[in-house]
């Protein structure tokens, strides 16, 4: 739902800014902590990976889905 003219003008007279720019800063505010969580993700699995505590066969996988999911939902919160 849209905001009326009169709702507009007295967020921008309240705030100081405009609506679209308090959208914006929350929409780059879920995008960077999800990337922030999908790159603690991957390396998480890589550490295990790499000192043998987590196989191949499970490591590869679960990285795919950690993109996958970050690339999902930057769709969905982009759109």
């Amino acid at each position: 739902m849209s905001m009326s003219a009169a709702q507009s003008s007295a967020f921008q007279a309240a705030g100081g800014f405009p609506p679209t720019a308090s959208y914006a800063l929350f929409v780059g505010f879920a995008v960077a902590i999800t990337f922030l969580w999908g790159a603690w993700a991957i390396y998480s699995t890589y550490r295990g990976w790499a000192t043998g505590n987590l196989d191949r066969s499970i490591a590869a996988p679960a990285a795919i889905r950690v993109l996958v999911l970050c690339m999902i939902l930057t769709l969905f919160v982009l759109s």
